[in-house]
């Protein structure tokens, strides 16, 4: 069964609970992807996404890395055509530090200018 809520700030939030699985998957969804780019701004999408893992306020990309390695948990992110996703997979054990993690990535990324540019020269 499928539990949605909106908060007053338009937050969605849906579960699902299956009682036979230990594991939890938790994703930021954001309605905004590559159709919502302009030819001046193509790509941005997927380029902030990429950005996402580059480190934040209080962590570096390798200790985001290692956080989720050493939980047995994985963590990634795609961009869609309407929308952007960041996600994390891990046991139920360890659901509210990957609620911490993702939202310390989507909130207090650093947007370094030197891995700015890296990034850049990669695409």
């Amino acid at each position: 069964m499928l539990n949605k809520h909106t908060s007053n700030n338009g937050l969605r939030i849906v579960l699902e609970q299956v009682p036979s699985v230990r594991s939890v998957t938790i994703g930021i969804w954001i309605l905004a992807g590559s159709r919502n780019e302009a030819p001046h701004t193509n790509g941005i999408s997927h380029f902030i996404e990429h950005m996402f893992f580059k480190g934040t306020k209080t962590r570096s990309a390798k200790e985001i890395a290692e956080t989720f390695d050493a939980i047995g948990g994985q963590v990634n992110a795609f961009t869609a055509k309407e929308y952007t996703c960041f996600y994390a997979r891990v046991l139920d054990t360890h659901k509210e530090y990957a609620v911490e993690i993702l939202a310390d990535m989507f909130f207090n990324s650093v947007f370094d200018e030197e891995e700015m540019f890296r990034e850049k020269m990669s695409s």
